[in-house]
């Protein structure tokens, strides 16, 4: 009996001891945030006595799985934030924006207009027409900035990320030999160096993970891409350029037997985590207000650009372009499935890019002879409402109009084949490749090219007045008008009150007729059968017969602001595109444009800070409920560290009794 006694005793020893140092190594880990508290059960025989303990951590699964999800969750919100929110900021500052810089340049102009001869006001606006492409390039650049940190970002991200796999993977390796040699509290220690790890991978990705009997874990990717494998093998993360898009991409990467490495895409929207964050700013954020922010830098500079080179300068020249657009023209990127040799790039339609959007386009051969032309999301997929037009390059390599994206499209070399496809960005980096051309004050061109006189012997007192001044061309010849050009316009009433108008040019031949009419409205178009033509002019109010009105070069005319004030006026104009699908005409004016950029950023911060702090507020409550279940509760190990204390202090007073029993039963054999 004794014996028994001195065996139970010295098990329920060792079993409170064993509780003893539980209860003193969660004590020891109160503020260690990896660590998971353990509780010592003991295992029984069927008559009630202690044959051994068993040390568990004291965790609920499910609780441990969504806590990692929301961390990936604030995780994610954090880092798009924080990069957007410098974005915001960037925008609203009046010192800094493009806005500004439009606006004090449109002023400059007024100026201008106020003294057209003026070389002080002149070189003002040449002044202010460089500052406004400086803040376009200031402002391009802090953009393109901002998709190289988030590239760093990636590539930083992916290593860490590499990393943590690698040693999930070893610690694999380690649960399945400590499982199999029954070290309990090594198992314990290597999951929560698991978890830990697995924390850190919750920070940079969302997962998912699978449990084995082993007490290994699968780790997947959230589309179902393995990572981590039970065996103790892993698979590496890249971050790589998609040869399509030229973007950075994430792909899982698998080694076979062979060596050669498998890719696997991953999805953006499947990345989640600080990773899926940074992927979210740029394709939602970024992207969109860079390549917004091209096309409103070509449609400002274009649309300038085309009304001076229909004004006259001082100089009685034709006026120039006041800004450079050549630098925007951009290289096709090859569709990695190509089988041609073909290589492509597209630049702005100067004088007629109305319609050029800040999306990106993708260029299809369909035949031997035909392109397509046609809207593409960032991935180079395009977008089904977009129209698609079709290009005859039966002359081969060389340059042909799109005036339906208002650019122009270069076939650099035609060896592509049917099926092939490009993806062209136009407005991406355009605002950070414009210059400003104009140097001498002399060449803005303020003036209107023609002036209209009407004949001295008039009896009418009706008034010519310019209707249209277009892109200048066959009607002019130097500094003087073409003897071809329409130079005279002549009434003749008929009798039922209608008039027959002729339209004559320099040498007095005729241009053009319109017969038994009261309509007065662009006449030399009229008279000319339709068509663009270099100017136009409409009589205001009534002629009497004969009366004649002539159009002249405009020779010294340094105080008409006539196209100065067309130049302001494209301050207010429509002139910009709201998007390729919604509308084909421009609806927007310089800066309802700029608004929309400023607007669509602020809305996306707006929301996502709402998420943010709704998944903060998530995961606070999940942590919570994580930790009353795992966390060290130091009031409740101080009462378990006294019930141990006083059981384990019970225990050897049975090996006592136990010692003493037997004593005596050996002095009763004497």
């Amino acid at each position: 009996m004794s014996f028994d006694l001195l065996e139970a005793g010295k098990r329920a020893v060792l079993a409170h001891q064993q509780s003893l140092q539980t209860t003193g190594r969660n004590i020891n880990n109160v503020n260690n945030e990896s660590y998971v508290r353990e509780r010592t059960s003991y295992v029984t025989n069927e008559y009630g006595v202690i044959e051994g303990t068993r040390t568990e951590r004291l965790i609920n699964s499910f609780i441990n799985k969504q806590l990692n999800r929301d961390i990936s969750r604030v995780e994610f919100n954090t880092a798009k934030l924080e990069q957007a929110e410098q974005l915001d900021k960037l925008l609203g500052n009046r010192d800094t924006n493009v806005a500004s810089a439009v606006e004090s340049f449109f002023n400059a102009l007024q100026d201008a207009n106020s003294d057209p001869s003026s070389i002080t006001a002149r070189q003002i606006v040449i002044t202010e027409a460089e500052g406004l492409a400086t803040q376009f390039n200031s402002f391009g650049g802090f953009l393109n900035d901002q998709e190289d940190i988030i590239n760093q970002r990636l590539q930083t991200s992916t290593e860490q990320i590499n990393t943590i796999t690698e040693n999930l993977a070893e610690l694999n390796v380690q649960l399945q030999y400590g499982n199999s040699e029954n070290k309990q509290s090594d198992v314990n220690s290597l999951m929560n160096q698991r978890d830990a790890e697995l924390r850190k991978l919750a920070e940079l990705v969302q997962f998912q993970t699978v449990e084995h009997d082993s007490g290994a874990i699968s780790v997947n990717m959230a589309n179902g891409t393995p990572l981590v494998l039970e065996n103790g093998k892993f698979n590496s993360l890249v971050a790589s350029q998609k040869p399509d898009t030229g973007r950075l991409q994430l792909f899982v990467e698998s080694q076979t037997k062979s060596q050669n490495e498998t890719r696997y895409p991953v999805r953006d929207e499947d990345v989640g985590g600080a990773v899926g964050g940074y992927l979210d700013y740029r394709d939602n954020v970024l992207l969109p207000a860079q390549k917004k922010l091209g096309q409103l830098a070509v449609r400002v500079t274009d649309a300038l650009n085309t009304q001076n080179q229909k004004g006259m300068d001082l100089d009685n020249q034709l006026g120039v372009k006041i800004f450079d657009l050549s630098d925007t023209k951009v290289s096709g990127l090859s569709f990695i499935n190509n089988t041609g040799t073909g290589e492509i790039s597209m630049s702005v339609l100067e004088g007629n890019s109305e319609q050029f959007g800040s999306e990106n386009l993708l260029v299809k051969k369909i035949s031997a002879t035909e392109y397509t032309v046609q809207a593409a999301d960032v991935n180079g997929a395009a977008l089904p409402d977009a129209p698609s037009f079709t290009i005859d390059a039966t002359a081969g390599a060389g340059d042909y109009e799109v005036p339906g994206y208002g650019v122009m499209l270069s076939i650099d070399n035609a060896g592509a084949a049917i099926g092939d496809q490009f993806l062209t960005k136009p407005a991406e980096e355009a605002a950070l490749n414009i210059q400003t051309q104009m140097t001498r004050p002399q060449d803005l061109a303020l003036a209107s090219p023609v002036r209209l006189v009407a004949t001295s012997d008039n009896e009418g007192v009706a008034e010519l007045e310019l209707s249209a001044l277009n892109d200048p061309g066959a009607f002019y010849n130097g500094d003087a008008l073409d003897n071809d050009a329409p130079q005279r316009l002549e009434f003749q009433e008929n009798a039922d009150g209608t008039f027959n108008i002729t339209v004559l040019d320099g040498d007095g031949d005729t241009f053009g007729t319109i017969n038994n009419t009261n309509d007065f409205e662009n006449i030399i178009s009229r008279a000319a059968g339709g068509g663009d033509v270099d100017y136009d002019v409409t009589l205001d109010g009534t002629p009497i017969d004969g009366d004649s009105f002539s159009i002249q070069y405009n020779t010294d005319g340094i105080n008409d602001n006539r196209n100065g004030q067309l130049l302001t006026d494209l301050q207010r104009e429509n002139t910009v595109r709201r998007s390729v699908i919604d509308s084909e005409d421009p609806t927007l004016s310089f800066n309802d444009s700029f608004a929309r950029i400023v607007s669509e950023v602020g809305s996306k911060v707006s929301q996502t800070r709402i998420a943010q702090e709704t998944a903060e507020a998530i995961k606070s409550q999940t942590k919570t409920a994580y930790e009353s279940v795992s966390g060290v509760n130091l009031e409740e190990e101080a009462a378990n560290l006294i019930q141990f204390e006083q059981a384990y202090n019970a225990s050897a007073r049975i090996i006592t009794v136990a010692q003493s029993t037997f004593d005596t039963l050996l002095q009763s054999t004497r």
